[in-house]
């Protein structure tokens, strides 16, 4: 874990973050109790995971009336969304691109990897290295 990185979150977090920040935008800010269905389903069906490294949390379970089972509110969690800001902003420069960043996409016809987060295109090399 890098230096300046809490203890009590988990290990895990903040690599993930590194990888998903662009995706985890989607996330309400903190403070909002919120539902499934106002996130995009690929990041819904994983609340759970997200729960598990600290990134939301569920704060109650309600009955919906467009819904026949009581539903979960969820909250995004402060230092987890302050995060997920500091490696959309750059601010965070401990990943595993050059950039700082480590969010990866592997994509057609570009020579090199490019930055999911920036959109920098660095030499495969120079990946390896760092």
């Amino acid at each position: 874990m890098s230096a300046g990185v809490p203890s009590d979150i988990p290990q895990d977090q903040l690599p993930y973050i590194r990888r998903n920040a662009q995706r985890l935008l989607a996330l309400p800010e903190p403070g909002e109790r919120w539902r499934s269905d106002v996130i995009p389903d690929d990041l819904a069906n994983q609340l759970v995971g997200l729960q598990n490294k600290g990134i939301v949390r569920r704060v109650d379970r309600v009955k919906c009336t467009e819904w026949s089972k009581r539903r979960c509110l969820w909250e995004t969690d402060p230092d987890a969304y302050q995060r997920i800001q500091a490696v959309l902003e750059g601010n965070d420069r401990d990943g595993a691109l050059p950039c700082g960043h480590s969010a990866i996409r592997n994509e057609r016809g570009v020579d090199g990897v490019t930055c999911g987060v920036c959109g920098v295109v660095h030499d495969r090399e120079e990946v390896r290295s760092r």
